[in-house]
């Protein structure tokens, strides 16, 4: 089994410098598969415009040591395993970006559209900033992971499966360990 806080932590010390004033602008494109997608090659999932990232809601966090994630499953990802994975994916690269830069992110998420949120713990001196050219609204957040779950009571909580299957598909495997 992986544990993915301890990889996540291995991810920070060895990835990234913390930026002064705690900035992460990026205008690189989304690490993602579905760059300015129309239509969804997996499950035809039309948005009005273009989008860099799989339109639907979902939220990444530990809870309890574990890598947890709720989403948007019966009006969106129910149609799309592979979207759901592809987010799940990129949020949790997220989540290990902004520790490295210095942030106590708690959560990190998406909205249906490509909104991406940062829930983080202290004090914040930017509350919006770029991430990969996608726009991150910054909240410190003053609640604990059980009170954030319970304000998205219409989300869905996704399987072990699924997440350890996001991550694995992310991880670049050398000398046969997750890197």
């Amino acid at each position: 089994m992986i544990d993915y806080q301890t990889y996540l932590d291995e991810y920070m010390d060895g990835e990234v410098e913390a930026k002064e004033e705690y900035v992460v602008d990026s205008e690189e494109e989304a690490p993602v598969g579905n760059v300015e997608l129309e239509e969804c090659e997996y499950c035809r999932l039309r948005g009005r415009g273009k989008f860099k990232i799989h339109p639907g809601s979902v939220f990444v966090y530990f809870k309890d040591g574990r890598l947890k994630a709720i989403a948007d499953i019966d009006h969106v990802y129910d149609k799309c395993r592979e979207g759901l994975k592809e987010n799940i994916r990129f949020l949790y690269r997220m989540l290990g970006d902004f520790k490295s830069r210095g942030f106590d992110a708690v959560v990190v998420g998406k909205a249906f559209d490509d909104d991406l949120y940062a829930y983080v713990r202290g004090d914040v001196k930017k509350r919006g900033i770029k991430y990969y050219g996608l726009h991150v609204g910054v909240t410190v957040i003053s609640s604990s992971i059980e009170e954030f779950e319970k304000s998205n009571w219409y989300m869905q909580s996704v399987d072990g499966e699924t997440i350890r299957e996001a991550i694995k598909e992310g991880l670049v495997v050398k000398d046969g360990v997750g890197v």
